[in-house]
């Protein structure tokens, strides 16, 4: 008699005792369980505070494929320079992960890292911020957002700080954000301690009334130090000759002080709603906490805090939300397209305005948005395929010829760079990057942009010149020649964007008034010329005509316009930014 046979375990039979792992003690009580900080690189246990009812971030779901390319084995992306974690509601953020004082020492390693960047290498400080955060895993949102904010203190305060010529960098640093933060953070008293300082002693400045306050606050920083409290020295020497009067009441002195304080100032974050119900979007960020504050003319535009993270929300991703300052959005409106027009944004650079354009034009007609640099356009042509609108073209420009044929275009947009002064107070590492000469040499350029574009608009059609700045010479100095040198174009009044009031054709935004970036608009119309009374054509004769008929006239549209000019080179253009163009947008 045969053994009987044995059952294999898939089909039955008797299954193998598993061994019990054995009793570990519990995680601590804000720490979501996990696998160990050292197991895997980059990984952060996620915490949630009390009160929270879910973690910051997740971990990583087990078991899968283990393939390098499944969810659960990729990196983790960086968080954005000034943008923090997307939450869910309910839950709060923790002030940061890291130490005090490895926080102290990444922010005094990044800041000295993008100081060369700039002045060395000639690279924009957001851009560098970003780049020296990319892989700092072991930072946290709120840590970038302190790290951003210091580096651009140093930047910001440079004109005060630089004179006193400072052995140690930290102090350079821990001035710096005396005056820009309203409260001492705990990395100021780590450097502090550095110095041989008492931490205690700390005084911040940052919510000062006036500048005679932030004087007095500044010398008392400073313990018996000969230092100036002149808010022009935070600015360079140049700019002081290029400024027209800014408005207000009282002295002319009173006025520039006033307009100084606002390039001090850290700028909101403006953000536009394109969505069909912008009030859906607006609720929307109210319930993860961002509190938008609505314009009270312009339902679409909404103002948030400076460190609101928008690239992470879900109506931003849609692409039913777009960062874009209040005054490029006055640019748009100024243009006041109409549905099924044809529209040129010959300098588009990111394409925010281009974007703007065809959301007011309902997505109807098209926007062809060009720029002398092929390069920037990438962005422009990233943000149209995520927006809902499908009207906007991009297309590299020579910077000589009108694209398409000439005279064709309903209107035509140039946002010419500058010297982006009115965008100093977002991007303060710019004041310093700009010399006297670069006011001349733009103003040409503009000029040359401005009578190549001009070309492409139709009779009845509108021309709008805008710039960031708020000097004479890129303002009205290239306005006025460019009208002397083309009669057919004219001023054409407009109401203001913001105010409940008309204009006269040109436009300026002091970011003291609008709380917006600085901008200069002018909105011109083209119309015909009316003939001279000697270039009436003559009556025809009845005698026969000649065998050598004369040749006909070419037609306008399919001569160059200004063959014989070279084509434009841009420089640097400080105005392109990250939308952030928002940069300038």
């Amino acid at each position: 008699m045969s053994p009987p046979k044995r059952t294999p375990k898939r089909f039955g039979g008797k299954p193998k005792a598993r061994r019990r792992p054995e009793a570990r003690s519990g995680p601590p009580a804000l720490v979501h369980p996990g696998p160990k900080p050292s197991s895997r690189p980059g990984y952060r246990p996620s915490v949630i505070l009390p009160g929270s009812q879910a973690p910051l971030s997740q971990p990583p779901p087990r078991g899968g494929s283990g393939r390098a390319g499944s969810p659960q084995h990729r990196k983790p992306r960086p968080a954005p320079v000034g943008g923090g974690q997307r939450l869910e509601p309910g839950v709060r953020e923790v002030a940061n992960v890291v130490s005090i004082d490895k926080l102290a020492e990444s922010a005094f390693e990044v800041a000295m890292q993008v100081e060369r960047a700039v002045f060395a290498d000639g690279r924009r400080a957001d851009r560098a911020i970003a780049f020296a955060l990319r892989n700092r895993r072991d930072l946290a949102a709120p840590d970038h957002r302190f790290i951003s904010r210091a580096v651009f203190a140093l930047f910001r305060w440079r004109g005060w700080v630089e004179p006193l010529r400072l052995e140690r960098p930290e102090e350079r640093l821990l001035l710096s954000c005396l005056l820009d933060f309203t409260s001492v953070h705990p990395a100021c008293r780590v450097w502090a301690r550095l110095l041989g300082k008492h931490p205690d002693r700390l005084l911040s400045i940052g919510d000062a009334p006036n500048w005679t306050a932030r004087g007095e606050g500044w010398k008392r920083i400073n313990e018996g130090r000969n230092v100036s409290a002149d808010p022009w020295r935070l600015f360079p020497d140049w700019l002081r000759e290029h400024l027209p009067l800014p408005p207000g009441g009282g002295p002319p002195k009173m006025k520039y002080l006033e307009f100084l304080a606002s390039l001090q100032a850290r700028s909101p974050l403006w953000v536009r709603a394109q969505a069909e119900d912008e009030q859906k979007t607006w609720a929307e960020l109210a319930d993860l906490g961002l509190k938008p504050w609505i314009h009270r003319r312009l339902t679409r535009a909404a103002k948030l805090e400076p460190d609101a993270d928008v690239h992470h929300q879900p109506a931003f991703e849609r692409g039913d939300l777009e960062i874009q300052d209040l005054a490029s959005q006055a640019v748009a409106l100024a243009c006041d397209p109409d549905p099924g027009e044809r529209w040129w944004d010959a300098c588009a650079g990111a394409g925010g305005k281009a974007l703007h354009l065809a959301a007011l034009m309902k997505g109807k007609g098209l926007v062809v948005a060009t720029d002398v640099h092929e390069g920037r356009l990438k962005e422009a042509v990233r943000r149209a395929r995520k927006s809902p609108f499908r009207n906007i073209t991009t297309k590299p420009w020579d910077g000589k010829h009108v694209v398409g044929k000439a005279g064709k275009y309903d209107g035509v947009l140039v946002d010419a760079p500058c010297s982006a002064i009115g965008t100093w107070r977002r991007n303060p590492d710019a004041r310093w990057t700009l010399g006297p000469e670069a006011v001349d040499r733009l103003a040409e350029l503009q000029a040359q942009i401005l009578r190549a574009a001009a070309a492409g608009v139709r009779p009845g059609g509108t021309l709008v010149y805008s710039v960031c700045t708020i000097t004479i010479k890129e303002t009205q100095g290239v306005l006025r020649p460019f009208l002397a040198d083309h009669p057919e174009f004219h001023l054409d009044p407009f109401p203001h964007p913001l105010l409940p009031e008309s204009t006269d054709g040109t436009l300026v935004l002091w970011p003291q008034e609008s709380d917006t970036d600085g901008m200069f608009i002018a909105r011109m119309i083209r119309t015909d010329p009316k003939p001279k009374p000697d270039t009436l054509p003559k009556p025809k004769s009845k005698t026969k005509p000649t065998s050598n008929p004369p040749e006909p006239a070419e037609e306008a549209e399919a001569a160059p316009v200004e063959a014989e000019a070279q084509p434009i080179e841009v420089p640097g253009d400080p105005t392109s930014t990250p939308e952030a163009d928002a940069s300038h947008v």
